[in-house]
């Protein structure tokens, strides 16, 4: 699926691939942030620097 980016969203997809280690490492934290239904964070793994998206607990039903 192709989209169409303006020039900043172009920037800032750069700018967060390069964070994380290319674009194929930013389409997997979005998987798994879709995955999570966006409910988390983007967390660092200390052992070998890969990002993951870490969903937050799920809150208590009443």
């Amino acid at each position: 699926m192709a989209t169409i980016m303006t020039i900043g969203e172009q920037r800032r997809a750069g700018e967060a691939a390069r964070k994380v280690g290319g674009y194929s490492e930013l389409i997997r934290l979005e998987t798994e942030r879709r995955e999570a239904k966006g409910k988390g964070k983007v967390v660092r793994d200390a052992a070998n620097g890969r990002y993951s998206f870490k969903p937050s607990p799920a809150s208590p039903k009443k």
